[in-house]
Order: structure tokens, then sequence, then C-alpha cells
């Protein structure tokens, strides 16, 4: 869409409804420019924009001439920016009206407008509607009567010839410069000069702005290009936390799905032979109706014997234990994969209270086969207040504390957890009895891409992110650290 309107005229608009004491946010409700963009008297927009300001104007005042008053206060607004300075620079009315067409360009770059007579005291305009709207030429009609202000002098008076024509008609008033006695006043010559010089200046000006504005949008996309980057590696950062786990994660499936597929086993062994007993059952209910007693006795201990030999007592007491075993097996495998994808998953946004311990529990259950080889895991919880957070972002923060913790840890080691609420704040601490932090790298670490692990071993985005996403909570990550005696990191967050 065609830039071809300037911000004087949007200015002009916000400046007076501001005066009036109207709403802007109704004026201004789905417009997608800023209000700050829109007050930038060297900025451009387009004419179906200021249309929609024009209408808009007309509901608010419920008034038709709303729009001729608006540019007709334009002068008193001081609202057009380095023009405002520069027509008072200029001797007289007529100098401006006689170049109306340079004076309309300043707001309407493609306006064709003629001029048909001028004097002294009076110049005829005639407006094509081709380029400019009945709206656009009410508003121009207002800004060019209020051209003699800048003198003190009073408004022009217009007069509509027909559709498409006005006559102006104003009072002149020579302005001098210096001193009493060498008063001289500025000669047309010397004026156009002038308003040939500034208008350059101008130019200028609108030049450095649009090279400014482009280099403003080149920034804008570089940096949303950055953020998608971030984003992009803090998820692969994420994702290599898993990696990490894999091996863990895989062990502590394996173990309850061992079992399950023994129990299955030994289920379907049970199955068997209880499908002979009621076999056999069935066929004695049949042979029982006509036998006599001896025979029915022979037939009873054919039964018993046949449930010694299946061991159905054994297995009436070892199906419960069975399937409750499957049942606790199956349970930790869905724990498992439940904590592993609500780490995996993109997090949304949104604040909820929730128990700060339960996304420390389940973090460790995520660790549980890596610690459980190279860590005892203490822990020191206090009583906590529901926190309003994200607790998947907050979970990510254990992860990356815990899994650095037991990297940390050569062999065999303590890892400490401790939780409490301190002056309407919670504080989670953990520590570890590894191998500790140089003092010259503890004010590095949570710098992005910063890491002192081996190449490949890690992208240094994972205390960058922790510490992001604790402040993105109001929060703050403090460390702790001796070379050869452990870490200590502690987050502080706000209850709510």
């Amino acid at each position: 869409m065609k830039q071809e309107v300037s911000c004087r005229v949007t200015s002009s608009i916000i400046a007076y409804a501001r005066r009036e004491k109207k709403n802007l946010a109704r004026l201004l409700e789905g417009i997608e420019l800023s209000e700050e963009h829109l007050l930038d008297t060297n900025s451009w927009v387009s004419a179906d924009l200021v249309q929609t300001l024009f209408d808009r104007l007309e509901e608010i005042f419920f008034d038709n001439q709303i729009i001729y008053k608006v540019g007709l206060q334009s002068s008193r607004l001081e609202c057009w920016g380095v023009l405002d300075s520069v027509f008072r620079m200029i001797g007289e009315p007529r100098l401006i009206y006689h170049q109306s067409r340079k004076f309309i360009s300043y707001f309407y770059k493609s306006a064709d407008v003629r001029t048909v007579e001028k004097s002294d005291f009076h110049v005829i305009l005639k407006f094509s509607h081709k380029n400019l709207s009945p709206h656009h030429i009410q508003y121009l009609q207002g800004a060019l009567e209020s051209i003699p202000v800048y003198w003190q002098l009073p408004a022009a008076h217009s007069q509509q010839i027909d559709e498409n024509t006005f006559e102006f008609r104003w009072e002149n008033k020579q302005v001098f410069f210096g001193k009493k006695d060498t008063q001289v006043s500025l000669s047309p010559q010397l004026i156009q000069d002038t308003i040939i010089q500034l208008e350059k200046t101008l130019a200028l000006i609108e030049k450095k702005n649009r090279q400014l504005q482009e280099k403003n949008e080149e920034l804008i996309g570089a940096n949303q290009k950055l953020k998608e980057t971030i984003k992009e590696k803090i998820q692969s950062e994420k994702m290599a936390s898993i990696g990490q786990l894999a091996t863990g994660v895989a062990h502590e499936i394996n173990n309850p799905l061992g079992f399950i597929m023994s129990n299955v086993g030994r289920v379907r062994e049970y199955v068997s032979k209880m499908s002979v007993m009621l076999r056999e059952y069935d066929q004695f209910v049949h042979q029982v109706a006509d036998k006599e007693k001896e025979e029915v006795k022979r037939l009873v201990d054919r039964l018993n014997e046949l449930r010694k030999g299946q061991e159905l007592d054994y297995i009436l007491e070892d199906f419960p234990l069975l399937i409750a075993e499957s049942q606790e097996g199956l349970d930790r495998v869905r724990n498992i994969i439940r904590d592993l994808n609500s780490f995996a998953r993109v997090a949304p946004e949104e604040m909820e209270y929730h128990d700060i311990h339960e996304g420390i529990e389940s973090t460790l259950n995520l660790l549980r086969y890596e610690l459980k080889r190279k860590a005892i895991v203490r822990k020191d919880y206090g009583e906590l207040p529901k926190v309003k957070c994200n607790l998947a972002r907050l979970n990510q923060v254990f992860l990356n504390l815990l899994l650095n913790a037991v990297q940390a840890i050569e062999e065999k080691g303590e890892i400490k957890i401790e939780t409490a609420h301190v002056q309407s704040k919670v504080q989670i601490s953990i520590s570890d009895t590894g191998h500790g932090i140089d003092a010259k790298h503890l004010s590095q670490i949570f710098e992005p891409f910063f890491t002192t692990k081996k190449n490949g071993q890690s992208m240094g985005l994972g205390l960058s992110t922790a510490l992001g996403i604790v402040k993105n909570h109001s929060g703050d990550i403090q460390v702790e650290s001796t070379p050869g005696m452990g870490t200590r990191f502690t987050i502080t967050l706000p209850v709510s």
C-alpha cells in the first residue's frame, strides 16, 4: 500500500483529539501502526489509514465539519514538526500561498492542485478528486486557512467556488528584522532562497530518516532471526540433555519391563493349569449325576490329586502378587514416560500455582539411574507454599543443575537438595561434592555458549537457559564453588 500521506496529518488528528480530551484508544483501535509512528512528522502512511481516522473523528465528535476544524487548528497545535519553525521564518503569508502546491506536497505526495489565480491578498486553487477525497480536501482547506496564524494574524477566509475550487483571502503583515535604525524587510528573493535551502534540509532529514528506518527494519529482522536461533538452540540443548539421560532412562524402563514380561509368562502358565482344572471340573459335574457314592468319592480324589499336581493353591496365592507387581512396574514405566514427555515438549507460557517439590521429584525420577550409579541424594525439604510458576520450565532448570551435579562427581559422591520458605520467597539449593568450578570461570558460567566441557559434550546453553527461565519468574540463581570440594546453586523464587 502506498505511503502517500504525511504523518503531519495524523499528528494533528491525535493532537486535536487529545486537546479535546477524547478517547484515543477508540480513535486508534485496530490501527496497525503505533501512536509513536503516527506522531512522527517525518514518516508517511497510506491514504486509507488516514481516511479511517477521519471517519472515526466524525463518529466521535458527531460533527461533519470536524476534519476541516482539525486542519484549521493545526498551526496552533504545533503538530507539523519542523514546518512550524520554517513557516515562522518566512516574511508573510503571501509567500506561502503563492507556493500552495509546494505547501500541500508536505502533506500529500501525489496531490493534484492547480493555482487558477493569485494576487498579494488572495489565491484560487483547484483540487482534483482523482488523488484527494473530499475529506482530505476538507483537511487542506482548514490547514490553508490556518497559515496567517503563524504571524499572529486572523485565519484566512475561504470560499468554495465550485465542487473542486476554493478561494483563500488573507491579511498581509510585513516582518522586519534588526534594530529600529537598521530595519530591513526580507526580500521575496531572500525568502525564496531560504525556502529552497530549508526544503533541501528537509529532504536530507527525510532521506536520513528513511535510511534509519531501513536499518531499523534490518535490525528487527536480525533480532527476530537471533531469537529463533536461540530458541532452536535451547530446544537442542534440552534434547541433548535427554540424550545424556537415554541410557539411564532405558535401564529404568527395562527393569520393570523385564519382570513384567516374566510375570506374563508365569500368568500364561497359570492360566493353562487352571484351564486343565476347569475342564476336569466340567467332566466331574457331568459324571457325578449318574454315579454311585463310591464312584463319586473316586472322582473327587482324582480332582484333589490334580489340584495338587497343578499347584492350584500356590497359583491362587501368587496370582494377585503377580498382578500387583506388574501394575507397579507399569506405573513406573508410565511415570518415567510422563516425566520425559513433560520435559521434552515445548512448554506453554502460562503461570499456575504448583508444588515445587513435585517438580523436583519428577526430575529425580528421570535421573534415578544416573544418581544410583554415582551419588547418594539427601533431601532436606522445608514447608513450602505453592508457587505461581511454569513448572515444566522450572523442571528444565532442576534437570540442568542436577545433571551438572552428577557429571561433576568423578566416582561416588553426594548431592543434597534443600528447600526453604524465607520472607515470601522460596529457596531451592542443589549442592554436590564434585570437582567444583575454578574461580576464573564463575563469572562466565551463565554466559550463552560458554562451557568447560570437552568439544561436543555441551553447547553451553544449559546454565544460561536455566538463568533465563528463573529470571522470567522474577527470580535469581546464585552459585558458590570451591575447586575440589563441590558446588552449590541456590534458586530464589517469589511465591507469587
